[in-house]
C-alpha cells in the first residue's frame, strides 16, 4: 500500500520546475524522479542495489500524486508569468 512509499517535492535552482523525489519508507535515496518535461509528466528510475517491486496500489498512488502535481505546477506558473508581464 501507499504507506511504503513516500513522496517530496523537490525545489531546485537547476530545474524549470519543481519535480517529486519517490522513496521507500526506510529509504534515504530516491527510486523514481516524477519531473515536468514539455509541460508532461517524465519519470527516471534510479538505480538502485534492491529490486524495485511496487504493487498496483503504490503504482497508483504515485500516478495519481504525478497527475495532481503537473496542472498544479503549470497553474502556479501561467499565475506568476501572468502576474509579471
Amino acid at each position: 500500500m501507499k504507506n511504503n512509499i513516500r513522496i517530496e517535492e523537490v525545489g531546485d535552482i537547476n530545474s524549470e520546475y519543481p519535480y517529486l523525489e519517490v522513496f521507500f519508507n526506510e529509504d534515504i535515496s530516491p527510486f523514481l524522479e516524477v519531473a515536468i518535461y514539455n509541460k508532461e509528466l517524465s519519470f527516471k528510475m534510479y538505480t538502485l542495489e534492491k529490486d524495485i517491486v511496487l504493487s498496483y496500489e503504490e503504482w497508483a498512488y504515485i500516478q495519481k500524486t504525478a497527475n495532481d502535481f503537473l496542472p498544479r505546477v503549470l497553474k502556479d506558473e501561467d499565475d506568476y508569468n501572468n502576474y509579471y508581464s
